[in-house]
Parts: structure tokens; sequence; C-alpha cells
């Protein structure tokens, strides 16, 4: 196997972190933890970002996802180097989703509409519960 598709198909693996099944795993997780707010802040989140994609396809879905995860689970840790472990990652998932080729436009409305997603969902956990999440 050449460099280059050897660094391909890892980046594509670290792209699969913002996919809809490792979502699920994490939603799952936080339902059966039971960590409700955690579910909540993860549910809202992908409600939201759900609408938008029914409004505008043309974004970098695995990477607003990504966004949600990357955030939501740093803080429900609550630990500065998981969070570093997680921007981390987070950066590796933009540098190679550039990498295989998506558009700079479609990345950046990816990052965007995932932070939207950040915001609405921790919103609506604020909405429903004021304690820490953990």
């Amino acid at each position: 196997m050449n460099k280059q598709v050897w660094i391909r198909d890892i980046s594509r693996d670290i792209i699969a972190l913002g996919s809809i099944v490792f979502y699920s795993l994490v939603l799952i997780r936080a339902l059966v933890g039971p960590f409700w707010i955690f579910f909540t802040y993860l549910a809202s989140a992908a409600i939201f970002l759900f609408v938008l994609f029914l409004l505008h396809k043309n974004f970098e879905t695995y990477l607003a996802r990504g966004i949600i995860l990357a955030s939501g689970t740093s803080y429900f840790y609550q630990d500065f180097i998981f969070a570093l472990f997680a921007l981390f990652i987070y950066i590796l998932m933009v540098i190679s989703s550039n990498y295989i080729g998506n558009p700079k436009s479609r990345i950046i409305k990816g990052i965007l509409f995932g932070m939207l997603a950040v915001g609405l969902g921790y919103f609506m956990t604020q909405l429903f519960f004021e304690k820490p999440w953990h």
C-alpha cells in the first residue's frame, strides 16, 4: 500500500468519527447511562442539525456532528486534557475533510452549522435542567 492510499484511508477513518453511526452510539450511551442532560443536549442538537440539513444540504455534515460530539463530551467530562484531545481530533477531522477533497465552502458551513447546533443544544439543555451535566 502506498503512502497516499494509507493517508487517505486514515483521513476517512478520522472523518467517520462524525458519522451518524458514531453519533448514535454516543447518543444511546447517554440514554442508557442514564445521563439525561447529556442526552437532551445530543438529541436537541441532532434535531436542529437535521432541520438545517432539510433546508440547506450543501454542508459537511460529518464535521457538524463532530463538533457537537467534541464540545458535548468535553463539557460532560469536565477534563482539560480530554478537551484538548477532543479539539485535536476535531482539527484532524477538518484537515482530513480538506485532504480528501471536500470543498472549503462545505467545510466552513459544516463547522458553522455544527456550532449553531452546539449553541442550540446547550440552550435547550439549560431550559430543562439547571444542574451540571454529570
